[in-house]
């Protein structure tokens, strides 16, 4: 077992921007509770909107305080004061917008911050994961997609000694750990795919207003999405999960007013069939 575990660490690694030590946990969630609960962390800092629901939840279970910190509509701009010992961003904002990873973590690492970025949807690409800490979900649905489970990995330039006893607690089966290892195997070309199908949604008439090539969802600005999603759960069904659709505001996509359209939940399916969903959500709902 353990020389799976260490062979599956030297896979992840290229794929990396830094030197991590690698720790596999029962899920992301589990993974980022290890690095907030070090001593080193009081004062955390996240954006606004556009990040993991536990950027919120966690703080509050540890009775750590946190500060909400203004963004463009989901968008980190790296400029930061000294007034929390870590900062928390996604690569993808809401997964709807890319958010610049280097530039962030290098003013947070002036700033003396320590940097923990979610690359969930971004991996394998390296644009994205220049923080000191990075995690990823390998749930469903997910890039690396497992049913459960997750990674983190610390820079050997930070000092997270009690996280990483907590860490190290986490066991996993070894069929976790095949089914990540084809998983691995598979990324590039899903991460790819699943950016082409975001495309198609992006070149149709409804109102999106943030069009990115990386992005693995798509934001439809809406100002009765109540309305349209009661419509469009009936006539659309995504290949897994029971809706295709997010409604918002939500602080984990976006707090505008519309729907997300979750384009991993239709995953599998051939190009041409996605173009026959965007056509369908176009007709019912302009």
């Amino acid at each position: 077992m353990e020389e799976i575990i260490q062979n599956l660490r030297k896979r992840i690694l290229p794929f990396l921007n830094k030197d991590y030590k690698i720790y596999f946990v029962n899920s992301a969630t589990f993974g980022l509770f290890s690095i907030l609960f070090d001593s080193n962390i009081n004062k955390i800092g996240i954006p606004d909107q556009g990040g993991f629901k536990g950027f919120i939840e966690i703080p509050r279970l540890l009775k750590k305080k946190y500060i909400e910190i203004p963004t463009d509509k989901g968008l980190v701009m790296p400029k930061f004061k000294k007034e929390y010992d870590v900062f928390l961003f996604t690569s993808l904002s809401g997964h709807i917008r890319s958010n610049p990873s280097r530039e962030i973590c290098k003013e947070l690492m002036d700033k003396g911050i320590v940097s923990v970025e979610d690359i969930s949807g971004v991996f394998p690409d390296k644009d994205f994961g220049w923080a000191d800490v990075i995690y990823g979900s390998t749930g469903s649905p997910k890039i690396l997609e497992c049913g459960y489970g997750g990674f983190v990995g610390i820079s050997s330039d930070i000092n997270l000694e009690e996280s990483e006893k907590i860490l190290s607690f986490s066991k996993l089966p070894e069929s976790y750990f095949l089914k990540l290892n084809n998983e691995i195997e598979n990324a590039q070309e899903k991460l790819y795919y699943l950016r082409n199908m975001s495309q198609i949604f992006q070149k149709s008439s409804l109102d999106i207003p943030y069009k990115e090539s990386k992005s693995i969802s798509v934001f439809v600005r809406d100002e009765n999405p109540t309305k349209s999603l009661e419509v469009l759960n009936k006539k659309i069904t995504p290949k897994t999960g029971k809706s295709l659709f997010t409604k918002c505001p939500r602080y984990d996509r976006t707090k505008e007013r519309g729907f997300v359209i979750e384009t991993i939940k239709l995953y599998g399916m051939e190009m041409e069939e996605v173009k026959e969903i965007s056509e369908k959500i176009e007709k019912l709902i302009l």
